[in-house]
């Protein structure tokens, strides 16, 4: 006796869909959205900031340079894999849903990843504009309106852009692997409310 087989489907891969569920999930999500924003903007801004600062050639200043520029890299990066960690923790539920609906893993982790993306477009932009006003703003109070001879404005066609990717790939790096595990759950486990 031949029983019979149930296909309920799979969620297509479809990128106004995902852009969709990405976008309600950062309205939904608003104080969450707020603070990942936040500690993108605070590090794309100090790390452009230390990229227009005045400098000497004195090696222990270059060393102490270095050390902020990896240590901003290393706060944003945390910050971002910490909040998108709670954003997956909080979502188990729609995300077992998805799956149970037949949500394949790559449409979880691409959501997941856009996500986190925009939140990386919207940082950074706001961050390098920030740090340039802010570097700025700081020269004119120290050097008055020579403040472009002290600041290192030369070159900003590939700082900016720079940091500007920078704080994108951070972004989306830091929520890989927070998509993974939300990609490989157990559809049950995560109705459950598991890991």
């Amino acid at each position: 006796m031949r029983v019979a087989s149930w296909d309920i489907g799979k969620l297509a891969l479809r990128p106004r869909l995902v852009w969709i569920m990405a976008l309600s999930s950062l309205k939904v999500r608003l104080h969450r959205t707020f603070l990942t924003m936040l500690t993108i903007v605070t590090s794309t801004a100090f790390m452009m900031y230390l990229f227009t600062m005045p400098r000497s050639g004195d090696l222990t200043e270059r060393q102490s340079w270095m050390l902020m520029l990896v240590l901003s890299l290393l706060v944003c990066a945390a910050g971002v894999l910490n909040t998108m960690l709670m954003s997956v923790t909080q979502r188990y539920r729609e995300i077992g849903t998805m799956k149970c609906l037949g949500a394949l893993d790559s449409f979880v982790l691409l959501a997941v990843l856009t996500e986190s993306a925009l939140l990386g477009l919207a940082g950074a932009l706001a961050g390098v504009g920030i740090g340039l006003v802010i570097s700025i703003l700081l020269g004119l109070g120290e050097h008055g309106l020579a403040f472009a001879q002290h600041l290192r404005l030369d070159g900003l066609l590939w700082k900016v852009p720079l940091v500007f990717a920078v704080g994108m790939a951070l972004t989306t790096l830091g929520a890989a692997v927070p998509a993974a595990i939300a990609a490989r759950m157990p559809p049950m486990d995560a109705m459950r409310g598991e890991k």
